[in-house]
């Protein structure tokens, strides 16, 4: 990371200071928001992968905390349903729980493939 230009830099370090609930906001509103199904966004991961799996850690690390984190009713549901824009057959807390967990093992599985 030392040899990113310096605004770069500021980038990356403000994005992992952001709390996980936050951060997971982000990851959903630059990879799920615009996607049509799970195999776009496996697309955009591995892509995004093919430089640099940097983002991706950090953001499996804040799924999976926004995941094992105790949060408000509603938070997680309305997580996946307003900043995803993405309909789930159970759109309740666990239902989105379980989505969140599924994007986690997805980003998991982009790194392993390219580490």
């Amino acid at each position: 990371m030392s040899r990113l230009p310096e605004s770069m830099r500021a980038r990356v370090e403000a994005r992992n200071a952001l709390p996980p609930l936050d951060r997971v906001r982000e990851f959903l509103g630059s990879y799920v928001l615009d996607a049509d199904n799970l195999d776009e966004i496996r697309a955009d991961l591995r892509r995004t992968a093919s430089f640099n799996t940097m983002q991706h850690h950090g953001d499996l690390a804040a799924l999976e905390a926004v995941v094992a984190e105790e949060h408000p009713p509603g938070t997680l549901a309305r997580l996946v349903g307003w900043e995803a824009n993405w309909v789930l057959d159970d759109p309740s807390d666990e239902g989105a729980a379980r989505f969140l967990g599924e994007l986690a093992q997805m980003v998991r599985d982009v790194i392993d493939e390219v580490e």
